[in-house]
């Protein structure tokens, strides 16, 4: 394992998430948001793989990578946190996917030009109040909701929020 590559910095961060206080309170407006661009960016991948049938929490590098495992030394701390109850079944397929994105970027592989880091923003959400469910239509981040629509509906060229700590901030001023 190489403690400062991308897969031990994730796997670091999805172990730091306080995942029993996923009622997001504290920043209801900027998880929706990162939520919205998670989807935004699955719907550019789902298109690129063809995958479109599996948008949106999909292991999306397993489709892109598959020859990248993740090492089993990270992947076990994983499996232990989803096991005592991280919470929805596509809360653990999405962090499963993240730790198995940052695999392949260990690895060296290029992403293709025009896409972009599909979990970084659900890292993100995650550090900001937890998990989600997804009910009727609507996925449930606990103090706020997002519309799950269809892939196309979150087709667009234009980035949702900065993933930057200060446009996250504003968004649920204290």
């Amino acid at each position: 394992m190489n403690p400062d590559g991308h897969a031990a910095t994730t796997l670091a961060r999805l172990l730091a998430v306080d995942w029993r206080s996923d009622d997001g309170i504290d920043h209801p407006r900027a998880r929706a948001k990162l939520m919205r661009e998670y989807l935004r960016r699955a719907a550019w991948w789902a298109r690129e793989l063809g995958a479109t049938d599996a948008w949106p929490f999909f292991d999306i590098p397993a489709l892109w990578a598959p020859d990248v495992e993740v090492p089993r030394d990270l992947l076990e701390p994983l499996e232990t946190l989803i096991s005592t109850g991280i919470g929805w079944p596509s809360v653990a397929t999405t962090v499963r996917a993240a730790l198995r994105w940052a695999a392949v970027l260990d690895a060296g592989k290029p992403v293709p030009d025009g896409l972009a880091d599909p979990y970084a923003p659900l890292l993100l959400m995650f550090e900001r109040g937890g998990g989600f469910t997804t009910e009727h239509g609507f996925i449930d981040l606990g103090a706020a909701s997002v519309r799950q629509q269809t892939w196309e509906d979150h087709l667009t060229a234009e980035q949702i929020v900065p993933l930057t700590r200060s446009a996250l901030d504003a968004l649920d001023p204290v």
